[in-house]
This record gives structure tokens, C-alpha cells and sequence, in this order.
């Protein structure tokens, strides 16, 4: 089965979300009332046209395949935010396009609608469907100084997608606030300013989410990530209460704030 028809069938009892691994930083979620949103994504091949950054690992799904209320992009990078596949959804009535505000130019360049966009710098938050999505602080140095993460209620649960930063767990936490968080997503890559194994589990031994999941590694060559570092480093210094995880391309994992991770299940075309 293809991974857009699992993403269709897929259905969650109430309270729980499903989370879809589309490689590099990309992570598709469907919530049990059906609501769908996709962080990150990038299906193409555009970073080899423009940058010479060849891809390692083919997309779980084709460009066209992907179906979405909310495309949120955490900055404008092109591995984050893939024109290639805005132009297959800029058309779609459906989708509400949210990004830090140095997405613009890119949305604009695509033709996507001023009224189908939301940008939001760190500390503004917009509502879509019921759901928050809420821009906090990162730090991507000078390469993206626009960049956030994004804390996104999703039926309740609580998702923290860091987005590209380097350490700096006074001033995220700070953005954060109280908010109890459900799932951590963070780069486990060291380069170009991203936070690397280390001071990943370092920043979650802050937020002490209940599961931790390691992204940005094994799509370029030059962006490096160790994923096995990573899990042995996060089981040595992590608390019993913080689970990490690294997901596969076109994983599925079904997590319920009751009983953390119900059942992940490997994509298989």
C-alpha cells in the first residue's frame, strides 16, 4: 500500500495522533477527528538543482500525493520549504500555508494566495481547524534569522518541532513557557548550526517530553547525523519518562498521551 493511501485509511481512537516520518524534517500528522497537518517536507529534488546537495533517501511519496490542511514550513530553506511542492499545492482549497516570516518571498514566487498564508514570528500563534500553531524561538544564526519552531496543538496533544537551531535552552525555554510538551522533534545533525546528538538530548532533558524524536540526518551527505549516537546517548542521560525514537522514512507511529506510543509501523510500497 502506498504511503498516501495508509495516511488516508489510517484512523486513531479519540485522543490520539498519527505521525508520519517523510525523511529530513519532514512529519505528516492526522488527528482522530480527521484534521491533518505536514511540517517541513521536502519530496523533491529541487536542493540537487539548485545547491548540488543530492538526495540520499527517496521520498516515502510523490509530490502530488500529498493532501494536507496545513503546510507549516519553520524557515524558508529549501529542504524545509520545497517549491517543487508548492506548486502542487497552491491550488489546493484546502491548505492553509504557515511560516516564519521569511517564507514570503517564497510563497509569493510560487503564487500561492496572500489570504491562504500565515506567517508567524516567535510568539505569535494562529488557530486552524481548532488546532494552535504557535511560532517560538530558534536560533539559525545569520544562515535564517527569521527561523522558528513551531509548538503545535493537535486535538489536544502537544508537538514541539525545534526546526533548525543551534543550543540555547535559556531562550527556547523561555518561548516555551509552562506548556507541558506531549512530542519533541529536534535535528540530530551537527552542521550548519544545528544542535547535533548531544546538545539534542541535552535541550530535551529541559523540556522532558514524553517522546523525543530525532530528525534532519540521512537526507545529504553534508548535513552528517549519527542516529545510533543519538539513541544511545538520549537511553544514557535521559529520564525513564522521555522515550527517544528515530523513525524510519514512511513510518507511521500512533502516540496517545495515556499510554505514550501505541504501535509504529514501518512503510512498506
Amino acid at each position: 500500500m502506498r504511503l498516501a493511501q495508509r495516511i488516508e485509511s489510517t484512523q486513531t481512537g479519540a485522543g490520539e495522533v498519527a505521525l508520519f516520518y517523510l525523511a529530513q524534517a519532514g512529519f505528516y500528522f492526522k488527528t482522530a477527528t480527521g484534521r491533518t497537518a505536514c511540517i517541513d517536507p521536502y519530496l523533491s529534488d529541487c536542493c540537487e538543482r539548485l545547491y548540488n546537495f543530492r538526495r540520499m533517501v527517496p521520498a516515502p511519496m510523490a509530490m502530488e500525493e500529498l493532501k494536507t490542511d496545513a503546510l507549516i514550513a519553520t524557515h524558508s530553506h529549501n529542504d524545509h520549504l520545497d517549491p517543487d511542492l508548492l506548486e502542487y499545492l497552491k491550488h489546493s482549497p484546502q491548505t492553509r500555508f504557515i511560516g516564519s516570516p521569511d517564507c514570503r518571498p517564497v510563497f509569493q514566487a510560487v503564487g500561492i494566495p496572500d489570504e491562504h498564508v500565515i506567517l508567524l514570528a516567535a510568539g505569535e500563534s494562529a488557530f486552524l481547524n481548532g488546532d494552535e500553531y504557535r511560532a517560538v524561538y530558534a536560533d539559525h544564526s545569520e544562515m535564517a534569522p527569521d527561523a522558528v519552531g513551531f509548538l503545535m496543538t493537535l486535538d489536544g496533544i502537544t508537538v514541539y518541532d525545534t526546526g533548525d537551531t543551534g543550543y540555547c535552552p535559556d531562550q527556547i525555554m523561555n518561548s516555551l513557557g509552562d506548556v507541558a510538551i506531549d512530542i519533541l522533534i529536534a535535528p540530530i545533525n551537527p552542521a550548519f548550526g544545528n544542535l547535533g546528538h548531544e546538545n539534542a538530548v541535552r535541550l530535551a532533558a529541559h523540556i522532558c517530553p514524553h517522546v523525543f524524536i530525532g530528525s534532519h540526518f540521512g537526507m545529504f551527505s553534508e548535513h552528517g547525523g549519527d542516529p545510533g549516537a543519538f539513541l544511545e546517548f538520549a537511553r544514557r542521560t535521559l529520564p525513564d519518562m522521555t522515550v527517544p525514537v528515530i523513525m524510519a522514512p514512511g513510518e507511521r507511529m500512533i502516540y496517545s498521551p495515556r499510554s505514550g506510543i501505541r504501535s509504529r509501523t514501518t512503510h512498506v510500497n
